[in-house]
């Protein structure tokens, strides 16, 4: 057993990301192909709005497009021709790209993605973008590490202007005093701000950022099984309000109908306590950053799609690389985790509790069982005699 485990290792964690993110994308292509990868179609259909008929952003979408005008214009590398289905392989590629990138950085990476198969394989059939930014919080870590905090900034700008909730992350570079940092970031995210104002002029600019933000505000919270956020778990647990039932039909909980107040308030009181944990946490040491930036989007964010599960490759990664948990303990979670959201999928369970799963917000708590493993290993490590000696 020891030979085999050997052989793996001299394989070379590079490779076996290479297999694994080959694998997913070719496996990917006749689901992408039925579904026609709908979350891409969007930006797609954004990006070819922004060269015709700008004015028709947030009006004519596949679906509802939820992004700031400015993120049109920097998807126009995938969509500068009207070959639908070239870019949607594209995008599919350039998806696997990511994944292997961020999965051979070594076996603690590889493992971490590895135990994401189902959310990646989400996110390669929808066409989603959440790999994208996850790169990018990466490289703005990789780059505060090498202390390089404006480059940091600026990366952690463009993650933020593609989708707001990189935002969180905001929190390391105030605890470090980090003024270069913002700096980069404020010197990045104005010019990327004022891109639609050069490309369309200001007139067109300031009403499409106006229409973004009705969009937003119009978007309302998604009840459906799909949504794993807290507060939508908890309003179907606290209501008497029918919610759809992916792919069975709608249905209705309320089991303790005690209001949508109680149920948005219980959901912030839960939420801002984890990440409030998170990063108290992380202050101590001033490391684990983007473990409780990865907390934070799950925990407050009202809107929780399975694929932001992804997210959970930062505290996974954080595990896995540790050298306070055995190779026991670390096989246990890995089996522990690959356990829940296998036996959950309606490939096993069945459609209807697969769905009821889902319902329950069973991803969103099984973040929450990460969570609680990556509070005990930083508490072990503060223990640590290597951690006490430094202190």
């Amino acid at each position: 057993m020891q030979g085999f485990w050997k052989k793996c290792s001299d394989f070379g964690a590079g490779r076996w990301a290479a297999i694994l993110a080959i694998l997913l994308t070719l496996g990917a292509v006749p689901k992408a192909r039925i579904l026609d990868s709908p979350d891409f179609k969007v930006f797609y259909a954004a990006a070819r709005h922004a060269v015709v008929d700008p004015e028709n952003l947030y009006k004519i979408s596949p679906d509802r497009y939820l992004y700031p005008p400015s993120t049109s214009i920097l998807l126009l590398p995938f969509a500068f021709s009207d070959a639908w289905h070239f870019h949607q392989f594209v995008w599919m590629a350039f998806l696997g790209f990511l994944i292997f990138l961020l999965a051979r950085r070594s076996f603690a990476a590889f493992f971490a993605m590895a135990l994401l198969t189902r959310y990646l394989i989400v996110t390669l059939n929808y066409g989603q973008i959440n790999l994208l930014v996850i790169s990018f919080l990466w490289l703005t870590q990789a780059q505060y590490d090498r202390r390089r905090e404006g480059w940091a900034g600026a990366l952690w700008s463009i993650a933020t202007s593609i989708k707001v909730y990189p935002a969180v992350l905001g929190a390391e570079f105030l605890l470090k005093k980090s003024w270069r940092g913002f700096a980069g970031f404020f010197l990045t995210l104005l010019p990327i701000l004022l891109l639609p104002v050069l490309f369309w002029g200001p007139s067109l600019a300031m009403q499409l950022y106006g229409e973004f933000f009705h969009a937003l505000q119009a978007k309302g919270l998604p009840m459906h099984s799909h949504n794993q956020s807290f507060a939508a778990l908890f309003l179907r647990l606290f209501t008497r309000v029918e919610f759809d039932l992916h792919g069975i039909g709608h249905e209705m909980w309320g089991f303790f109908p005690l209001g949508a107040e109680f149920a948005h308030l219980l959901a912030w009181v839960i939420g801002l306590s984890l990440t409030g944990i998170s990063w108290l946490v992380c202050a101590r040491r001033k490391d684990g950053f983007l473990s409780a930036a990865a907390f934070s989007i799950l925990f407050l964010s009202h809107i929780v799609w399975k694929d932001y599960v992804l997210f959970l490759y930062f505290p996974l990664f954080e595990l896995f690389s540790s050298e306070l948990l055995s190779k026991r303990q670390k096989v246990s979670g890995g089996i522990l985790f690959a356990l829940i959201v296998t036996l959950s999928s309606h490939d096993v369970a069945g459609a209807k509790a697969g769905a009821l799963f889902d319902a329950a917000s069973i991803h969103l708590w099984l973040a929450v069982l990460v969570w609680g493993a990556w509070i005990l290993y930083r508490s072990a490590f503060s223990s640590s005699p290597a951690m006490k000696k430094l202190s």
